[in-house]
């Protein structure tokens, strides 16, 4: 057999009786998570779950997506790439559109992870936002178990939006204002893994976070612990990146940080005109933005701690050594529709927030994002953002980890991979 390409460079391949011993595979994929965002990759935001991981494993420093989320997805399950699957924009078709636009199809021409895995014996299941059109549902596609979010946003406060499948599975109940989408995500996740291991199946969970990506939702303690350090600016919080990016030595040769980011005039255009220095803006437009920043910060940390939680399940069922995990994110940075940001669904509307509508941001009702200021911060040393298939849109921070398999613990892997790579080291791995 060939050895795929991302066994091939970082890890061990060590001989295993196939029937009995088929390791666990969890891919997790973050959602418009910035290469820098994460503390192993240079980042200030508190990710210790995330960094431990990088420390028993191996981070690869040139894993690339396909600058969207949902090409990046159907590439990711399917080993094709995008256009291959009949995503070569987004989940929209029309009768018109050629093939390789025409929606994610459920038929002979391609097979997901899931699919291949589950005829291996696997116990299939995901947790979290799809992304894949409504020609198709995970369940369709090879998992046995799902829960999430079909479509590409929403709100992280309302149950309503979210889905369980198959139909007759009773969903989890939760109490009014209990409900925030990264744990409940997480709480299907380990649901999922428990029923695995009452199985004794090997089981293989897509979880697939909507966090960070807009609207700017997270519980309000969390983002009141990033407001001092974001209120430094972008042009501090993005130099301090970059230089812990060096004393790590993410990049190789003699890399140099990209000039302070262009912001496009619409996402269809190459106009652009210059991001304003932190100190341009007033306190005021200083405050809002830092607290854009502070929920963005606030929804990853929350997503890491979540993650510890699911590798506290594999350590009690006494599954963590032998499970392969692998975490990346679907695409660059989100600079949407404007340097500060928008605060409705739709359109570039902004304005900026002060005293008791600040201290709503976040919260349920609300709808916010970041812009692109903090976007060039979250891309950080790259140009551009998603969309684009410049560095800022396509690379990725990635983090294998697979207990004594690993072969250099706590190492880089600069070797360049891609997200078509993934299927194939699944359908490896599972023998």
């Amino acid at each position: 057999m060939k050895t795929s390409l991302l066994i091939a460079g970082s890890l061990a391949l060590v001989p295993m009786a196939y029937a009995q011993d088929k390791p666990n595979i969890i891919i997790i994929l973050a959602d418009d998570l910035g290469f820098s965002d994460l503390g192993c990759f240079g980042g200030e935001i508190h990710t210790p779950v995330l960094d431990k991981l990088a420390e028993n494993g191996v981070r690869m420093t040139q894993m690339y997506n396909s600058a969207r989320s949902c090409p990046s997805r159907a590439n990711l399950l399917t080993g094709l790439y995008p256009h291959q699957t009949g995503l070569g924009h987004m989940d929209g078709s029309h009768p018109a559109w050629p093939k390789g636009y025409s929606g994610f199809r459920s038929n002979s021409d391609n097979v997901t992870i899931a699919e291949v895995l589950k005829d291996a014996g696997y116990f299939t299941a995901m947790s979290g936002k799809w992304h894949l059109g409504n020609k198709s549902n995970p369940v369709l596609r090879g998992f046995q178990e799902y829960y999430g979010l079909l479509g590409g946003f929403n709100s992280f406060w309302n149950p309503a939006v979210y889905t369980r499948l198959p139909k007759d599975r009773t969903p989890r109940h939760y109490e009014e204002g209990a409900f925030y989408a990264t744990n409940v995500i997480t709480d299907y996740a380990i649901d999922f893994i428990d029923q695995a291991h009452q199985e004794k199946k090997p089981l293989f969970l897509y979880l697939a976070y909507n966090a960070p990506h807009f609207p700017l939702h997270a519980p309000k303690e969390v983002t009141d612990k990033y407001m001092s350090l974001y209120m430094q600016g972008w042009d501090k919080i993005r130099d301090a990146r970059w230089k812990r990016i060096v004393d790590l030595k993410l990049m190789q040769g003699k890399p140099e940080l990209s000039p302070r980011g262009v912001v496009p005039e619409s996402l269809f255009e190459d106009e652009t005109h210059p991001l304003p220095a932190w100190d341009s803006l007033t306190k005021d437009q200083q405050t809002d933005l830092a607290r854009r920043m502070s929920i963005f910060a606030a929804m990853v940390d929350v997503m890491d701690a979540n993650i510890g939680r699911v590798v506290d399940e594999l350590k009690k069922n006494g599954e963590l050594d032998n499970t392969f995990i692998m975490f990346m994110s679907d695409n660059g940075a989100c600079a949407e529709w404007h340097e500060f940001g928008f605060d409705k669904q739709t359109g570039v509307e902004y304005h900026t927030h002060t005293g008791a509508e600040l201290d709503q941001m976040g919260l349920p009702g609300t709808y916010h994002h970041y812009g692109t200021g903090w976007a060039n911060v979250c891309c950080t040393p790259f140009t551009l953002y998603k969309h684009y298939a410049h560095e800022g849109g396509i690379s990725t921070p990635c983090i294998i980890s697979w207990g004594n398999h690993v072969k250099n613990k706590g190492g880089l892997d600069h070797q360049p991979a891609q997200f078509s790579d993934i299927m194939s080291t699944c359908v490896e791995l599972a023998g």
